[in-house]
């Protein structure tokens, strides 16, 4: 939890804690003749809800210069949300897995398109953009299979890079246009 929490979603942490602290500062105070298991609830809420630089910051000299001595390495040394590509295993390259990747996704829009055609869901202006879409995932595949046979027996892949390149650009351009069509 605290690896997702420090590399994904600190910031869903800091907004779950306001939410929290708010809840907790919206509790009506304890009747003097109030529960005690109430009275005891409000005081443990609270303090967990508590912000150390708050409670301590004029009580403890230098808190704040201390805080952020330590907040500046700790920010420098995790990671965050730095993009991670795990390439797929077999792929040849970086190139050829995120190739990989957007004819799966091509592929994916095709077959749910095809299952919303025959169901009749999908909307009749659509179809010439689903066939330059098939189309186009069809052009892409060719180049990118020539491209791993080029990379695979070391012939210069550079020509072949650069038209998939290029049919790539031309598959997302036809996904998209596609979806904003539907």
């Amino acid at each position: 939890m605290f690896e997702f929490v420090t590399q994904h979603q600190f910031w869903t942490a800091v907004v779950i804690y306001w939410i929290f602290s708010a809840a907790v500062s919206s509790m009506p105070e304890p009747a003097s003749n109030g529960s005690p298991g109430y009275l005891w609830l409000f005081r443990f809420l609270h303090s967990i809800a508590g912000n150390i630089t708050t409670a301590f910051g004029s009580k403890i000299p230098g808190l704040k210069t201390f805080v952020l001595v330590l907040t500046i390495p700790l920010m420098l040394a995790t990671s965050a949300c730095a993009a991670r590509y795990t390439i797929h295993p077999g792929a040849l390259s970086t190139t050829d897995s995120a190739a990989y990747d957007t004819l799966l996704i091509a592929q994916a829009t095709i077959d749910q398109a095809r299952v919303e055609f025959e169901a009749n869901r999908l909307p009749a202006g659509t179809k010439p953009a689903l066939e330059a879409l098939i189309e186009s995932y069809n052009i892409t595949r060719t180049s990118w299979l020539a491209y791993r046979g080029a990379v695979s027996s070391n012939v210069p892949s550079d020509i072949y890079f650069n038209q998939l390149t290029k049919n790539l650009t031309d598959l997302s351009n036809a996904i998209r246009i596609f979806k904003e069509g539907k």
